[in-house]
């Protein structure tokens, strides 16, 4: 959801006080003191801890204790998921330390900062242009993020959000301008040779077929197609370490809600012309943990074991959450 853009706001916050600073001025540290709220994968079942393939390894909720903590739609995980990268939909980057309980289950964050995205000039993205909605990180540590409304794909160094860390454009696949407004690049993900999966959003008509491109490491787009679940559509992406892409597909209906379903793409079947289809991995639905997922990220967790983090994006609504749940993927 387009929001306006950051304003700093005084206000009283209970055991957190970030630090966020508006265009072109680096982000100060957060309260290390740790607000995020424990969530089970199902609150009727506290001791569910699987769902479809995958071992459920803690969740959270972060509260929004600031106003601009919120709209998250994407995330990497770092430094075996010690840490996390997030945008959101007013071009920000949220960043904080991800803590784990004696059994490697996600138990909390602190050190939560916000930085604001800069464009190409230098300045803070704005107004329409500000609607960051998919992210992959690069080999060489920098990033690309795909914005909405205004379509377009940024390249930035290593330190996103960092003033002095301008982007590049990058040349964006063909027909990315006939996207529709609200329905851009939500799935991006990026392999280990430097290439590049996006896939469209696209409207709310009901189609289960998707505008997709690969983009070779020398640069150039081929398109093809990826098959979402009717009343699905892929909102995120990312790589597993054997090539294999997983793409998180989301689910809204006035009468059941928000429902999200995680499948993965065989990474052989990824080249131009193809249609992708992906095997489900798990669903996630009411009575489970369910909320507008929108991001999906791989890593390797503290204990070593192949993690997969999904994240939420609240809308900035007070009826929705910005829940942060882990998996593993067993073998």
């Amino acid at each position: 959801m387009a929001r306006e853009p950051l304003i700093l706001r005084r206000r009283a916050l209970p055991a957190l006080v970030l630090g966020i600073v508006l265009a072109g001025c680096s982000a100060i540290a957060g309260d290390r003191a740790d607000i995020s709220r424990p969530v089970m994968l199902a609150p009727d079942q506290p001791a569910l801890a699987t769902v479809g393939r995958l071992g459920f390894r803690g969740g959270i909720e972060l509260p929004r204790s600031h106003p601009e903590l919120g709209g998250l739609s994407d995330l990497a995980l770092l430094d075996h998921g010690r840490q996390f990268v997030a945008i959101t939909d007013h071009g920000a980057v949220v960043t904080g330390r991800l803590r784990y309980d004696a059994r490697g289950w996600l138990a909390g964050a602190a050190e939560l900062s916000v930085r604001r995205l800069v464009e190409v000039d230098g300045g803070a993205v704005s107004g329409k242009r500000h609607d960051a909605e998919s992210l992959a990180r690069l080999p060489d540590g920098g990033w690309v993020v795909g914005f909405e409304r205004v379509h377009r794909l940024l390249r930035y160094p290593p330190g996103l959000g960092r003033p002095d860390r301008r982007p590049v454009v990058l040349e964006p696949p063909p027909g990315l301008d006939q996207a529709p407004y609200n329905g851009g690049i939500e799935a991006l993900a990026g392999f280990a040779d430097g290439s590049l999966l996006a896939i469209e959003e696209g409207d709310d008509d009901g189609s289960t077929e998707h505008r997709a491109w690969i983009r070779a490491p020398g640069g150039a787009w081929a398109t093809l197609v990826y098959r979402a679940e009717r009343s699905y559509r892929p909102t995120g992406a990312a790589v597993m370490p054997d090539g294999t892409v997983l793409v998180l597909e989301r689910h809204f209906g006035w009468f059941d809600g928000w429902a999200a379903r995680l499948v993965r793409v065989a990474g052989g079947s990824i080249r131009p012309g193809a249609l992708l289809v992906g095997e489900e991995l798990a669903r996630l639905a009411p009575p489970l943990a369910a909320d507008n997922f929108e991001g999906v990220a791989v890593g390797r967790g503290p204990d070593g074991e192949f993690r997969i983090a999904l994240i939420s994006d609240d809308n900035f609504r007070s009826e929705q959450r910005t829940l942060l749940l882990m998996f593993a993927l067993p073998p």
